[in-house]
């Protein structure tokens, strides 16, 4: 049996999905597991998103038990065990692949054997491992991707545009040259990780200095107000034309995905969103990277 852990926001669920698919699609007629016993007990973000917003519907873990023995599974979580230590003392020996260093012990507190593995680097030798393993690791690598991207975008198809607001940017976004720029906020800033405004301004002079054109910004951020109090120390007036993309929040936060992944060029940051835009962004012509 192999099992990924599935957690977090859209981004990072579509980038574990995305890793079984890889090893689905490279390894005909076998399957790994996506754990969903975390969103079982948990809401976190917008909760559990792939099926709403894109249609997947991945191998889930609770598939391949009883209502009885699932409801056990989720009672020993409730207890604070993770899904490979109630297998294995329940005659299952699991051992885990670990892309985050000791942080598993945050939500999947294990004591059998530990494999640890480059955090966001592709390793694709870690899916001809033994079997009977649990993958605890987000995959934030393009690599994974791209080997069957043409299946990838196919399953990442975005649900169409239907209110006014949205269909407006969207309007603009194909009808100039459109350029996003993501700015995280939010939790980044509790845990240290928002970037200085020296960084964006950085790569938008880096952007106006080295892409040809006449192109409008789009600004798109879970801190709108902030980034028009900022909007200088950002850079935003080396563009004629800014446009702050608002209201997306509440569960539609994908519309600002699916929106960016419009725009004919993109300034990266460092926040796995605005990279699953990116790869799903098969209209670019250019980018810069700030991560």
């Amino acid at each position: 049996m192999r099992i990924q852990f599935l957690n977090g926001g859209l981004a990072n669920q579509a980038f574990q999905y995305i890793f079984t698919r890889d090893y689905e699609l490279s390894h005909p007629g076998e399957v790994i597991y996506m754990d969903d016993s975390y969103f079982a007990l948990n809401t976190v973000h917008n909760g559990y998103e792939l099926e709403k917003v894109f249609g997947i519907r991945p191998h889930m873990l609770s598939e391949c038990f009883d209502a009885e023995v699932w409801e056990f599974i989720l009672e020993e979580r409730r207890r604070g065990k993770s899904v490979p230590q109630i297998l294995n003392e329940n005659g299952i020996e699991m051992y885990m692949i670990s892309e985050v260093g000791d942080g598993y012990r945050t939500f999947n507190p294990f004591d059998g054997r530990v494999v640890q593995t480059p955090t966001n680097q592709y390793c694709p030798e870690i899916q001809d491992m033994p079997d009977d393993v649990y993958y605890h690791g987000y995959w934030v690598n393009g690599k994974w991707f791209e080997r069957y991207r043409e299946v990838l975008l196919k399953d990442f198809t975005f649900p169409e545009i239907k209110d006014q607001g949205n269909r407006e940017y969207l309007h603009r976004i194909q009808s100039v040259n459109s350029v996003s720029l993501h700015i995280r906020r939010g939790d980044y800033v509790t845990v240290g990780w928002a970037m200085d405004p020296k960084w964006y301004r950085y790569c938008i002079d880096k952007f106006k200095l080295t892409i040809p054109g006449q192109w409008e910004l789009f600004v798109f951020s879970d801190d709108i107000p902030w980034c028009k109090e900022h909007g200088n120390d950002l850079g935003f007036g080396k563009f004629k034309n800014v446009t702050y993309v608002e209201g997306n929040t509440h569960g539609r936060n994908y519309m600002d995905m699916q929106l960016m992944s419009k725009c004919k060029a993109m300034i990266m940051s460092n926040s796995a969103f605005c990279y699953l835009a990116w790869l799903l962004n098969v209209d670019r012509k250019y980018y810069i990277d700030i991560r």
